[in-house]
Formats: C-alpha cells, structure tokens, sequence
C-alpha cells in the first residue's frame, strides 16, 4: 500500500470510530462537533477514492 492508500484506510477507520462515539453520546455540543468531523472525514474518504479509480481509469 502507498501512502495515499493508508490515508484513506486510517480516514475511514476515523470515520467509523467517530460514528460509533457520535451515536452513543447525548446530544451535547460536543456529540454535534464529533458528528460533523465524522462526516467529513468519511466524505474526504470517499473523493479520495474517488479520485484515484479515475487516475487509474485514463490510458
């Protein structure tokens, strides 16, 4: 695995943690600001990936 690879592994490892904690927290400010962080690193997962399948898509 190449470091862009183990970046969006560790982002979605993140991701998951944070959801769990999210979940499980009442509804304080802090459960809103993991809540947000979670989403984000989730969302930049996914355009990373995103991006490299289309890198590697073009010949």
């Amino acid at each position: 695995m190449n470091k862009r690879q183990k970046f969006q592994v560790a982002l979605g490892i993140l991701f998951a943690v944070l959801l769990v904690i999210w979940v499980f927290l009442p509804g304080n400010i802090y459960a809103r600001i993991l809540g947000v962080i979670s989403s984000a690193c989730g969302i930049l997962s996914m355009v990373l990936s995103y991006k490299a399948e289309e890198k590697n898509k073009k010949p």
